[in-house]
């Protein structure tokens, strides 16, 4: 069978998830049910795999996916505390406080909160979390959507504490894949190193473009031409160029120091810090405040089912439940657990480590697979920190039950969607060992891809990212999709793999903006169920413009390191 032939038999699962996703608009689990089941049947009949050896393949994945599931079921729990105990509407109130003008609070909101937010949460958290508290400022509805779909866009590839690099690209790529290269730790940190370099340059120029966006597509009507816009957001360039600078180069310098746990994190505590004390000293600051039309003018189009407030008062402590600073408390806990036990120097990684759940030999066969539990976010920080919240904020025992119980149902549904999308993943992947000595389904189709893009596979590279997490959205589950097959297709063409992977991480943060399923979920919380084919008009824009810069950004670096694995 040929190469191209087998190629599109591999696609198959895949493009099945797609049509299902997109097309039919199937929940993801559900499409990636018939997808795995499409890999099992290519396996078994075409690649002719071995049972035991395609069961393990399959057993392997829904083990992989545990660690995951770990990292997001610690993250939401710490979430669904601090929004039962009022720290979520304490850190709205405090925000509403800082300026009047909403450029600045767009900066503030989508560099430092969306940013920090991703980093201790992520899994659709940010955008759930912005989009009301920028309507809380007084922002149009659908600006909300849209600049809370924006600003997530740089941050996932980092989100809830790695996820997408420690589960997303870990999930797939193992030390077997790696024979010849460097360990799979000094790979996840190559990745995240590069990853840091393409979302630090869009960070650098990220917020100054989405306030002239939101400027041209939201401000008083006369001025909404483009060199209308341009004018009004030369003001705020400073302070967006500083806060961009701040963010890039903490997420860059702290993704090379610690890994791919902290950069989110501690780039939005920098953002936030140095804004807020910005804002209020008046540095940088606009002569003029700006704000939107008055909300009696608003197109329809621009209302959704919550109730806006143009010009909330900012003295109204009504949602201040605690100080502001006990309520941004256990964000600074779970930063300094990750720092204190991913510090260069300590050895607490290496003993953290040493704490595993080993299983040998899968069902007899030649797969192994180790839990190092107490090396997961999930398990440390993330959940001692979450039950320390309900003593710090004085939680009753019912509230703190009833966020364990909200998580678990939370988490449940994509639980069982990484389980299902991992063991398919996991059986494309493993179909490399078959009776008929022919590449695997990934293999087939990584070599296509390459023989296809060639030297300008970067260029490429950050779409199909882009394309894994319109299909699922997430940034985790595209790598999972796509990791396995952007690093062998870089191995192919001669491309340094852990660039290629790094693009492919990269661009499923970018996705995030046109996801379907994300779309939808802010459209219900926020009351703009049926507008998402205008949402999605909008950030389709930002899209391309992030993607062609990944491109051309990656582009750059394997042509100036053409010798890196």
């Amino acid at each position: 069978m040929s190469l191209p032939v087998l190629a599109l038999a591999g696609a198959v699962p895949i493009l099945i998830a797609f049509v299902l996703l997109v097309g039919i608009r199937w929940s993801a689990a559900r499409a990636m049910g018939v997808g795995w089941a499409a890999a099992t049947v290519l396996g078994l009949a075409i690649w002719r795999m071995e049972t035991m050896w395609w069961a393990a393949a399959a057993v392997y994945g829904m083990l992989q996916a545990l660690e995951i599931i770990i990292i997001v079921f610690g993250a939401i729990l710490l979430m669904n505390h601090l929004e039962r105990s009022g720290a979520v509407p304490t850190i709205r109130w405090h925000f509403t406080r800082i300026s009047k003008d909403r450029r600045i609070q767009l900066l503030l909101v989508g560099m430092g909160f969306v940013t920090l937010i991703e980093g201790a949460a992520g899994f659709g958290t940010p955008g759930a979390l912005a989009a009301p508290l920028l309507i809380g400022l007084g922002f149009p509805p659908m600006a909300a959507a849209i600049f809370g779909l924006y600003f997530n866009a740089p941050q996932p590839p980092f989100g809830a504490a790695g996820t997408p690099v420690i589960g997303g690209v870990g999930a797939v790529i193992d030390a077997a894949t790696l024979a010849d290269g460097p360990t799979v730790s000094q790979f996840l940190d190559h990745v995240t190193g590069w990853t840091a370099v393409v979302t630090g340059s869009a960070l650098l120029f990220w917020g100054l473009f989405g306030v002239f966006l939101m400027l041209h597509w939201f401000g008083e009507p006369e001025r909404r031409s483009l060199r209308g816009a341009l004018r009004q957001t030369l003001p705020v360039a400073p302070f967006a160029l500083l806060l961009g600078l701040l963010a890039g180069a903490t997420q860059l310098a702290v993704a090379w120091l610690f890994g791919p746990e902290l950069p989110d994190i501690m780039a939005g505590f920098v953002v936030l810090g140095v804004g807020i004390v910005l804002s209020r000293r008046g540095v940088l600051m606009p002569t003029d405040d700006w704000t939107f039309p008055g909300a009696e003018g608003w197109p329809e189009s621009w209302h959704g089912g919550l109730e806006v407030d143009a010009e909330p008062e900012t003295e109204d402590e009504t949602d201040q439940h605690m100080p502001a600073l006990l309520a941004w408390t256990p964000y600074l806990l779970v930063a300094l657990v990750l720092i204190v036990t991913r510090w260069p120097g300590l050895d607490l990684t290496e003993r953290l480590q040493e704490f595993s759940i080993d299983v040998d030999r899968i069902l007899g066969q030649d797969l192994s697979f180790s839990l190092e539990y107490l090396y997961l976010p999930g398990v440390l920080p993330f959940i001692p920190v979450a039950i320390l919240t309900g003593f710090l904020h004085r939680m009753d025992p019912r509230s703190m039950a009833g966020a364990w119980r909200q998580t678990a149902t939370q988490v449940g549904g994509p639980a069982l969607t990484l389980v299902i999308a991992v063991s398919m993943t996991q059986i494309m992947i493993q179909s490399e060992t078959n009776q008929v000595d022919v590449p695997g389904m990934m293999e087939a189709l990584s070599r296509v891809l390459a023989l296809g893009a060639g030297g300008a596979m970067p260029l490429v590279s950050p779409w199909i990212g882009t394309l894994g997490s319109f299909m699922t959205g997430s940034n985790t589950s595209s790598n999972i999709l796509f990791s396995a097959l952007q690093h062998d297709a870089a191995g192919v063409v001669g491309l340094p793999r852990t660039i290629m992977v790094a693009l492919q991480n990269v661009g499923g943060g970018i996705g995030n903006m046109l996801s379907v399923l994300n779309v939808a979920a802010i459209c219900g919380v926020i009351g703009l169920t049926g507008q998402e084919g205008r949402i999605l008009r909008k950030t389709a824009i930002p899209t391309a413009v992030y993607a062609i810069l990944a491109g051309l950004v990656g582009l750059l670096l394997t042509t100036l390191l053409p010798g890196l694995y």
